[in-house]
């Protein structure tokens, strides 16, 4: 699985490069239109990267079109299911590169203008919001392909619109689930924002992040799910090579 990432990425390497000189410039042109620290340059900052990593998400899932769609690619003697697993480690590993930045440009941010400007327990909350970001980005994935894939097992015009459908139902399906049993939607995504910021005034030290929490069962179940899928885009990916 390693090596197919590694193929990938040498294949790829100037359009990643180019993506995050682009992200650079694009924050660097944040910073300097924006002279002092506040919540609008938090937010055009947390918007920039935000997109940015829709973008690489969108990068690997294409990715795995290609590999569906190579006849060579799906004859090269490795496993169909390092195949599959091979965006996603691909996808995770970008989007952690991406968080690095981030934490890089906060940095800088403390550099320059201290760190007063960050809530207490800022950094526990920003961890947890980022675990969650992270396993949304790889579960939406993992859904993406699953609904492509099946598209493409069918030998039948529209296949496009067969994997919109086909996300949607499992989309809604999966967040009508959670909802009814825990009351999220998508547990990931759902809790990467649930917190509440407590006025200044009223804590001693300033501003201060309280997570509203989780429950791991939501988290556990999308685990589960995903598993499945990718076991079942396991066996639809052999039975189309043995086709």
């Amino acid at each position: 699985m390693l090596k197919l990432m590694k193929y990938d990425l040498k294949r790829r390497q100037e359009r990643i490069l180019a993506y995050f000189v682009i992200m650079l410039l694009v924050q660097a042109g944040i910073w300097i239109s924006n002279s002092s620290m506040g919540v609008d340059l938090l937010s055009y900052n947390m918007m920039a990267y935000g997109v940015f990593g829709c973008t690489l998400l969108l990068f690997a899932f294409f990715n795995y079109i290609r590999y569906l769609k190579s006849y060579a690619r799906r004859l090269v003697p490795v496993g169909t299911l390092q195949n599959v697993l091979s965006p996603l480690l691909l996808n995770w590993i970008l989007l952690l590169l991406v968080t690095g930045l981030a934490a890089i440009h906060l940095g800088l941010y403390i550099l320059v203008y201290s760190s007063d400007f960050l809530p207490v327990n800022f950094w526990r909350v920003a961890s947890w919001c980022i675990f969650n970001l992270l396993w949304t980005a790889g579960f939406e994935l993992i859904l993406l392909m699953f609904a492509v894939t099946i598209a493409k097992s069918l030998r039948v015009k529209g296949t496009i619109w067969i994997a919109i459908a086909v996300f949607a139902v499992i989309e809604n399906g999966i967040s009508f689930i959670e909802n009814q049993f825990w009351g999220s939607y998508i547990s990931a995504l759902n809790n990467a924002f649930q917190f509440k910021v407590y006025e200044a005034s009223a804590i001693r030290t300033g501003l201060k992040l309280s997570d509203i929490g989780t429950n791991f069962w939501a988290l556990i179940f999308e685990a589960a799910v995903g598993a499945i899928l990718i076991y079942v885009m396991k066996l639809l990916i052999q039975k189309r090579i043995e086709d």
